[in-house]
């Protein structure tokens, strides 16, 4: 499924929640989460899930006995038995993802991604957070991962802006302005 597809859905699923009610696209987004997770974790389930072979009332038992257990509202149900009915099990990855930015857009929140040489305690990542959020002006949603091959510094990427405070661009830089400086 292409991510203009699962962007349909979200989108679909947001103007029932309301595109403008941050705290409810925050509890469905969640909802939604949970369900990605789930059948992310057992692909056997979801391809019997995307299974044409198998009868719609065995789905709709098997559906029923999942929202239960999860707890999920009437509206997460009835969004899962539509992805359900029309084989798209598959994608609630990327219907969950489409969703998590009309969620943060609705709540003004901006995702940003680090990428550090080695893991930070939650005192440096409070104090990134921080530092970005006076940056933007909005909250944000900070995602950080570990690469060693950044040798030290980060990189962060808020939206389409890309901020590179890593050595090797520092040590790059410094080489460019050394070499036209003869």
């Amino acid at each position: 499924m292409t991510d203009a597809v699962a962007g349909r859905y979200a989108r679909a699923l947001a103007e029932i929640v309301g595109a403008g009610d941050g705290p409810a696209l925050v509890k469905t987004s969640a909802e939604i989460d949970l369900l990605a997770r789930i059948l992310g974790a057992e692909p056997v389930l979801r391809a019997w899930f995307d299974d044409a072979t198998v009868p719609a009332d065995q789905k709709e038992k098997a559906l029923e006995s999942l929202a239960s257990a999860a707890k999920l509202s009437d509206l997460a149900r009835r969004f899962i038995a539509v992805v359900i009915a029309h084989r798209r099990v598959g994608a609630l990855p990327a219907i969950a993802t489409a969703l998590h930015a009309i969620r943060d857009a609705a709540t003004a929140i901006v995702p940003a991604r680090t990428t550090v040489a080695a893991k930070l305690d939650d005192a440096e990542t409070a104090a990134l957070k921080a530092a970005l959020e006076t940056m933007t002006g909005q909250k944000v949603r900070l995602t950080v991962t570990v690469d060693p091959a950044v040798l030290g510094g980060a990189v962060t990427t808020i939206g389409s802006r890309v901020y590179d405070g890593t050595i090797r661009s520092r040590l790059e830089a410094l080489h460019r302005r050394l070499a036209t400086a003869r």
